[in-house]
């Protein structure tokens, strides 16, 4: 009977520790944060000014104040504020009827408060000016840092 109540005993424990890594460790957190970048970035035909700016708004609360944007193919390492990332994202946003935004195979490093985060981003949509555009996978690589309990995107680069 003891040897019974140990095993259920260390079957439980087992599922507490596999259910704490998967629900509180860094990297669930960290695929938590690119989740609800999806979730937001997801506009629909029809989204009214006030829910873009709103989104805009939110979306950008996902990235450090002074996070570098880099961009290889077009030349483009500068460093924005939180809120030149929203109004970039509002103008985006205001030109499009459909977003979809998926992240795929992200790869998560992390030491500290500090983490690597590479990925694939898959995007498509419709623009209001044109009837829509094809749908398009980049390999991106992004540092994020732990700010207030918070990761944050610091740094996103698109080879």
């Amino acid at each position: 009977m003891t040897m019974r109540r140990a095993i259920v005993y260390a079957v439980f424990l087992i599922a507490a520790v596999v259910l704490w890594l998967f629900t509180y460790s860094e990297q669930a957190q960290i695929k938590r944060v690119f989740a609800a970048i999806e979730k937001m970035a997801l506009k629909e035909p029809g989204e009214s000014v006030m829910e873009c700016a709103a989104k805009s708004q939110s979306l950008a609360r996902y990235f450090k104040n002074g996070c570098m944007v880099v961009d290889l193919r077009h030349g483009l390492k500068t460093t924005y504020s939180r809120n030149e990332i929203a109004g970039g994202l509002l103008a985006f946003r205001s030109g499009a009827a459909k977003i979809v935004v998926t992240f795929r195979d992200l790869q998560i490093g992390v030491e500290g408060d500090k983490a690597r985060v590479e990925g694939y981003i898959d995007y498509s949509g419709t623009e209001v000016a044109w009837s829509g555009y094809e749908s398009k996978i980049e390999k991106f690589l992004a540092h994020l840092e732990k700010i207030d309990g918070r990761w944050l995107i610091s740094r996103i680069k698109a080879p």
